[in-house]
């Protein structure tokens, strides 16, 4: 555990927090790819990342006041689907080596990218029937590459559910799949200790970047700004998407 790395990482973390406080999204689309890039390999960055949402997911439940039965729409099919299925993906983590890794996740943020610039906008009116579909991809992707809610906010945000309860139930899933992540990395011994000493370590960069992303939201022009983050995550998408090559 060098100082630099110490330094360095907390900064991209930082950083990340504030872009995320700001578009409300990606703490782990922006801190993964740079992570690996230059500090961890994709088997250490994940259980540090998911670690980091857990304490964050915790930290605004507990902090949340609207969270009442009334605010609440009961989605367990999808929440119970990301659960088991985050748990579940920990069979298959030793065959996901960098090259896989860098496929799945280059991949999911070129789609994320264009997504945020083109809109792919859509209704979903019966939307029931795809809560275990989508859970379940979710909690696949949040083991494998420690970012597991883009399929879920896209899929939310195409139904016509309340903004609270969109919300809350967000909340409740991605507090879910990061238990079920951690669950997995412990069952199938993927979370190594010194990860541990890093989560400690880096979480007080997350917060205080969230913190400094939200106050500065009313300060910026939250559309330029998404345009901005959209573009930054096409390019470091493409770029791990080369780098197989």
């Amino acid at each position: 555990m060098t100082p630099e790395i110490i330094m360095l990482g907390g900064l991209i973390l930082l950083f990340s927090s504030i872009m995320k406080g700001i578009a409300g999204f990606g703490t782990a689309l922006f801190a993964m790819p740079l992570l690996t890039a230059f500090f961890f390999s994709p088997a250490e960055a994940r259980p540090i990342i998911v670690s980091i949402n857990l304490l964050l997911n915790f930290f605004i439940l507990v902090k949340e006041k609207n969270f009442t039965l009334k605010n609440f729409t009961d989605l367990s099919p999808l929440i119970l689907s990301g659960f088991v299925f985050a748990v579940a993906t920990g069979f298959f983590l030793g065959y996901v080596d960098a090259r896989i890794f860098n496929i799945i996740f280059g991949s999911l943020l070129v789609f994320t990218a264009l997504n945020k610039l083109i809109g792919f906008n859509f209704s979903i009116k019966r939307y029931k029937p795809y809560f275990i579909p989508v859970g379940s991809l979710g909690g696949i992707l949040n083991t494998l590459i420690g970012a597991g809610g883009v399929p879920v906010l896209i899929f939310f945000s195409n139904t016509p559910l309340k903004k609270e309860s969109f919300r809350l139930n967000i909340l409740l899933y991605f507090f879910a799949i990061n238990v079920g992540a951690i669950t997995s990395f412990l069952i199938f011994d993927d979370y190594p200790l010194q990860a541990l000493g890093y989560t400690a370590i880096f979480t007080p960069f997350v917060i205080l970047g969230s913190l400094i992303g939200m106050r500065a939201l009313g300060r910026i022009n939250n559309a330029h700004f998404q345009r901005l983050v959209a573009v930054l995550l096409l390019v470091m998408g493409l770029d791990s998407l080369l780098n197989i090559l």
